[in-house]
């Protein structure tokens, strides 16, 4: 009989969560020098990102972004306070 759990619900997503955990270890014990290779490359790979010229773009483009998002609220609270206005 198949277990019909809602997919979305905790328990199975920690199930899957526990399955997948479970299927990578074993993957690993067969495979210890392939995954070694591959843990010690994708670290080469993360050691030669950019990282502190990402971070400062993606601040900029924070800064950037901010004043025109934050007048675009005020603009929109402002229509609805008018709109609230003639109402009443």
């Amino acid at each position: 009989m198949e277990h019909t759990a809602d997919p979305t619900s905790t328990h199975s997503i920690q199930e899957n969560i526990q399955r997948c955990y479970a299927d990578g270890e074993d993957y690993v014990r067969q495979n210890p020098t392939k995954t070694a290779v591959v843990a010690m490359g994708a670290g080469f790979l993360l050691a030669q990102l950019p990282l502190r010229w990402m971070l400062v773009a993606i601040i900029k483009l924070v800064f950037l972004v901010v004043k025109p998002v934050t007048f675009i609220y005020a603009v929109s609270k402002l229509i609805d306070d008018i709109r609230a206005a003639r109402v009443e």
